[in-house]
């Protein structure tokens, strides 16, 4: 033992010599101290490295990136380097050997914040495994229209869910001494104009009134500045009232760090994010990226480097706040333990382990909302039905897991459970026999269209020099199809330039029956049809994302088809173009077995999917692609009139909200998101009965996509709905959803009742008060407290939510309810428990415009708890 002994005295000796030597190492001296002893060693060139990214991007940050983000740090001085990484779907950016959790929106529709807690530590373990030590995660925007690409990213529509996940989110990643930074920073929430078309990048512009922002807008990202304390925010790429987000004095400076206290960096989001030197610096942009010859690649100038450098030397930018900058930049790196204890992790590490799997499958089994169950359609058992009917390619491999962008998983290693197989082997076993049917082709990306289904071999292809299709022709071609690099060279050599071409040809269909179209490239691109529009690809950035057309076409009858494309919001650079494809023959034998299969079944499960992802929103409006909502129509008509009567449940794997034009005619739908590669395994459970689903949703499903925000298209994005999003605007104006926010089944039932409120200081007294009568409760108190007994009265074992809204005083002015509380209760069969939701003062309190404060309103409130928005069971009114 001697030996060891005075080897390790020797060490500690080393030890203690380089932390003298070194003081920003001794890890026993406050992290703030250590941060300024080390800054205190860099010269200017070297802080100023610091303010952008130095890595280089394969594919423009579409490729395999082991960080997508990267500053140096400094050897000599002991200090590691700092690698950032895409979230919030798991570890992105196209590396492999990780999990493919569920899309956020699926675990806000846990209404379970611990679970989320627990996902961004597995995240987070799984990115230091990859070496990376800053998450670009979570992505904490309102879901102010269910058409918006990046719904299945976010959380919510409602700020007060929005926050509690994303508090836990970012507690969860920095628990593990990752650093987290929450986005996008503010008010974006389109993708449409997003960066602004060539040749300006003229972003839209978010125009929000000061109240609706801060009560709607803003609330996410201040309670996770001041309750989980992240490492840094990411601003956004939109404009807000007239000022880009990165460089708004008003967003950055005066309300995140003066107000809130955020003591992180602000980090720009990639390429079009900083748009200018002086002003973004001082207005409180720390890090630009991707940084050095990166960032000019779209033809945007390096607004920091050696402009920052000559704002330094002139003057216009003070060398102090250079310090500033970088001091948030390192705080971080010392205060969780990056620079004591670095990342050791490398790219091609497997990170993936049994229980990040199980996480996975056990938030589908938490988050999967069972909108409709008429007559306990579901769960499965051989008591209910002996032929079991699955249909389209969701039920197989290819279900919508996961998505190319929006920092979501994009792993060639990745095994995805088909929910097929877990159907057959369970029902099989169970005695049922299992059968599947195609039904529809799927999402995909299908075969280019050949020279032999146009007339003449060819289609014709006229190019203009600009992005409008206007002017003359500046050339026209015949090509044998339509694909992706078939544009003349010259038309385009570096960014900023533009062209637009129109694609004519005589189609020729070759069987009767539905014609499934992909639309494949980044740009603009309308497809039509005989005049009529069957495929939109508008605002695409990205060459991942692929849409959908449709037709029902008849054999030998020539079909016109034009198809518009142009670049204007493409940001691809070496593969410009689009490519057109179809699903070419089996449709009327698609349609045959499906027909038959429909009438031999006594139940039928439909998949039914989308894919919309960053850098797209839906061109679809709220309808699923193709004629899936017709083939539900027929599939359940067939069953409803067949000779078993059959029972048809459908499966939905979608990014939002979504219309359901059958729902009268299906019996059961369950809401599954982009579920991750767990779906097989978690499906089984829940349709079988193992498991209850327990999942609520996070968003309103209107049944008209007249009820719902649009996307605006023009410069400005104006607001004019101010607080009004998702439930808030259907109870104002009196319009029913088809499903409410925060509706979810379960196998079992629940009672609610029995309700009081105090509270630290008084209560409404009687232990379960009868009447109507309000009751006034002190003014001078913290937290306010609503109790009310939940029993399970059903024979199944089930989670539910018990949700808390409140009704304000007229003179507030605010909608007609906002939810301000909930927790999930997992009980048996007759169990009860007295269910107890808390509400801060402070979050009572409304933004007060004329007196630019917050202020508890004096009045009466209606306190109100029930299982949803639209499923309220018991409420009590007290005065403040």
């Amino acid at each position: 033992m001697k030996p060891s002994t005075t080897v390790a005295a020797l060490l500690g000796g080393h030890a203690a010599t380089a932390a003298a030597q070194k003081p920003w190492l001794d890890q026993s001296l406050p992290y703030e101290e250590r941060l300024l002893s080390f800054l205190a060693q860099l010269n200017v060139t070297q802080k100023l490295a610091m303010t952008s990214g130095d890595t280089v991007l394969e594919d423009n940050g579409t490729g395999v990136n082991p960080c997508i983000g990267h500053i140096s740090g400094n050897a000599t001085l002991g200090v590691p380097s700092i690698c950032m990484g895409d979230g919030p779907g798991g570890v992105s950016n196209g590396l492999t050997n990780v999990t493919t959790f569920p899309a956020p929106v699926l675990s806000a529709a846990t209404w379970n914040s611990t679970i989320q807690y627990v996902y961004g530590h597995a995240m987070a373990t799984e990115h230091l495994g990859k070496g990376r030590n800053v998450v670009l995660a979570p992505t904490i925007n309102i879901l102010r229209s269910p058409l918006w690409g990046r719904s299945a990213e976010t959380f919510s529509e409602d700020p007060w869910l929005t926050s509690r996940f994303a508090i836990a989110a970012v507690q969860g990643i920095q628990s593990t001494g990752a650093l987290a930074c929450p986005k996008h920073f503010a008010a974006y929430n389109q993708e449409t104009n997003r960066f602004g078309p060539l040749p300006d990048y003229h972003a839209v512009d978010a125009v929000v009134d000061e109240r609706t922002l801060r009560e709607l807008y803003l609330p996410a990202f201040k309670a996770t500045v001041q309750e989980a304390d992240p490492a840094a925010v990411m601003c956004s790429y939109n404009q807000l009232n007239g000022h880009y987000a990165c460089e708004n004095d008003w967003l950055l400076n005066s309300t995140l760090r003066q107000e809130w206290g955020f003591e992180g960096f602000v980090l720009a989001d990639w390429y079009f994010s900083a748009r200018s030197t002086v002003k973004a610096v001082m207005a409180g942009l720390d890090i630009n990226m991707p940084g050095g010859d990166l960032t000019d690649l779209f033809g945007l100038p390096d607004y920091y480097g050696k402009p920052l450098l000559d704002a330094l030397n002139n003057g216009s930018v003070p060398m102090d706040r250079l310090d500033d900058m970088t001091q948030r930049i390192w705080r971080y790196m010392f205060k969780l333990g990056q620079v004591d204890h670095p990342v050791d992790g490398n790219s091609t590490a497997i990170v993936q382990t049994p229980e990040h799997l199980d996480l996975a499958q056990a938030m589908v089994e938490d988050g999967a909302v069972l909108l409709e169950n008429k007559d306990s359609a579901l769960p499965l058992s051989p008591a209910k039905y002996s032929k079991v009917a699955v249909y389209g390619r969701g039920a197989t491999k290819e279900n919508q897991v996961t998505l190319n962008h929006g920092g979501f998983v994009k792993d060639s290693s990745m095994v995805v459970q088909a929910p097929l197989d877990h159907i057959r082997s369970r029902g099989e076993a169970e005695g049922m026999e299992v059968r599947y049917a195609e039904a529809y082709p799927g999402n995909g990306i299908f075969p280019t269209i050949p020279p032999s289904m146009f007339k003449d071999g060819h289609v014709k292809a006229t190019y203009y020099n600009n992005a409008q299709f206007s002017g003359p022709a500046n050339t026209t071609e015949f090509l044998p199809n339509i694909t992706i690099n078939t544009y003349p060279g010259y038309l385009w050599d570096a960014w900023p330039q533009e062209f637009s071409v129109v694609y004519e040809a005589t189609f020729l269909p070759n069987t009767t029956g539905g014609y499934h179209f992909s639309i494949v490239g980044s740009g603009t691109a309308l497809l039509y049809l005989d005049g009529q529009l069957a495929g939109n690809m508008s605002y695409h950035n990205f060459g991942g994302n692929y849409i959908q057309g449709y037709a029902w076409l008849e054999a030998g009858t020539e079909v016109e088809l034009v198809l518009k494309y142009d670049t204007a919001y493409s940001l691809l650079t070496g593969n410009y173009g689009i490519t057109l494809g179809v699903s070419v023959g089996g449709a009327a034998t698609r349609d045959v077995e499906a027909d038959e299969l429909a009438q031999w079944a006594d139940v039928n499960i439909i998949f039914a999917n989308d894919r919309i992802s960053e850098g797209m929103d839906s061109g679809l409006g709220l309808n699923l692609p193709g004629d899936q909502n017709a083939l539900i129509t027929r599939l359940a008509g067939l069953s409803s009139s067949s000779a078993t009567a059959a029972k048809t449940i459908v499966v939905l794997n979608t990014n939002s909200a979504v219309l359901m034009p059958w729902i009268d005619a299906v019996d059961g739908v369950l809401e599954i998101w982009y579920p991750g590669q767990q779906v097989g395994s978690a499906l089984e459970r829940l349709l079988f009965g193992d498991v209850s689903p327990s999942g609520h949703l996070p968003v309103t499903f209107p049944k008209s996509l007249d009820d719902a925000i649009k996307i605006d298209t023009n410069p400005e994005a104006v607001f004019h709905e101010g607080l009004y999003v998702g439930y808030k605007a259907y109870d104002a104006h009196e319009i029913e959803p088809l499903f409410p926010f925060g509706h979810g089944l379960t196998y079992s039932e629940f009672d609610l009742g029995c309700m009081t409120v105090s509270t630290n200081i008084s209560s409404t007294g009687a232990e379960c008060p009868d009447g109507e009568e309000a009751e006034a409760l002190a003014d001078e108190f913290d937290v306010l407290t609503a109790r009310a007994k939940l029993r399970n009265t059903g024979g199944v074992r089930a989670k539910q939510v018990v949700q808390l809204y409140v009704t304000y005083p007229a003179k507030a002015a605010e909608p007609p309810k906002l939810l301000r509380a909930f927790q999930k209760y997992d009980l048996g069969p007759g169990e009860a428990v007295l269910a107890e939701l808390s509400v801060k003062q402070k979050d009572l309190k409304v933004w007060d415009e004329a007196r630019g404060k917050w202020t508890l309103v004096e009045g009466e409130y209606v306190v109100k708890l029930g299982f949803s928005a639209g499923d309220l069971r018991t409420e009590k009114a007290i005065v403040l």
